[in-house]
């Protein structure tokens, strides 16, 4: 499936299958796919007319994650449940929290969120992400062959992505429509740390606990708001900031702090099971 850059916030624009996109591994993840993607393929009615995916809601496929990208817009209820911090690399970018070490502590055994927490979008958008070719001025809606709850073959627990005429399915229209959504949001994520780089906000940070049973654990390579540098800040800089929003997204972050402990309790929960 394929759309323009224009269409992208329109998601009913680019609902025609696209029979010329090439079956084959997007060339922007050969070599390093994004978390959890195995074998993104460009979403197409000649390969996957009869496929589709499980019916079943299964979040497994998180399991081994202690961390999952956020977009700014999602901070008002990431920050309820996990930390917030941010990755130590050139194109920094926020991150959930999920768990103190290689463990996911929100995936419960039946593969179902922990407590009804909020699920981050890059989790709940898998296995579907945007490819943009940039030479075509395109983005292609692509899906992970390789996820558990891809079907080949469809079935009756399946939902299959095109409809018996050829045309996109409800679950390729509700897929499309929110990697429109979550490109915009990356966008604008994309320039609030941006920002926080400018002028200097973010500080490499590390978090050490002490478990109940006497095991230390440090979690490293993160950064986290500055908060007396954005204290400091000049106050020409503070009123851009308020402008374009960016204050918001600031204090729900340093707030999230609280939820370090949170993952302290989860972390002993494990740990005596």
């Amino acid at each position: 499936m394929a759309s323009t850059k224009k269409e992208t916030a329109r998601a009913s624009a680019a609902s025609k299958a696209a029979d010329s996109i090439p079956a084959k591994e997007p060339a922007a993840t050969q070599g390093g796919l994004p978390l959890f993607f195995k074998k993104p393929v460009a979403l197409e009615k000649s390969r996957h007319a009869k496929s589709g995916l499980s019916s079943t809601p299964d979040l497994s496929f998180a399991k081994e994650a202690n961390s999952v990208a956020l977009t700014a817009l999602e901070f008002i209820e990431a920050s309820k449940f996990y930390p917030i911090v941010f990755s130590a690399t050139d194109d920094a970018v926020p991150l959930a929290i999920l768990g103190l070490e290689k463990e996911n502590y929100f995936v419960e055994a039946n593969g179902a969120w922990r407590n009804d927490a909020y699920v981050p979008a890059y989790i709940r958008q898998y296995p579907f992400v945007f490819f943009e070719n940039e030479s075509e001025q395109k983005f292609y809606l692509c899906v992970d062959e390789k996820s558990p709850q891809f079907r080949v073959e469809g079935g009756e627990d399946t939902k299959p992505f095109f409809n018996a005429d050829g045309s996109a399915s409800p679950l390729t229209n509700q897929a499309l429509e929110f990697c429109n959504a979550y490109h915009r949001h990356h966008l604008v994520t994309r320039e609030f740390v941006a920002d926080l780089k400018k002028h200097d906000l973010l500080l490499p940070y590390q978090s050490s606990f002490t478990l109940k049973t006497g095991r230390s654990i440090t979690l490293s390579g993160f950064m986290m708001i500055n908060e007396a540098a954005f204290n400091a800040l000049p106050a020409d800089v503070f009123n851009e900031f308020r402008s374009k929003g960016w204050l918001a997204f600031i204090y729900l972050a340093m707030a999230s702090t609280s939820n370090w402990k949170r993952l302290s309790v989860l972390a002993d929960e494990q740990a005596a099971n």
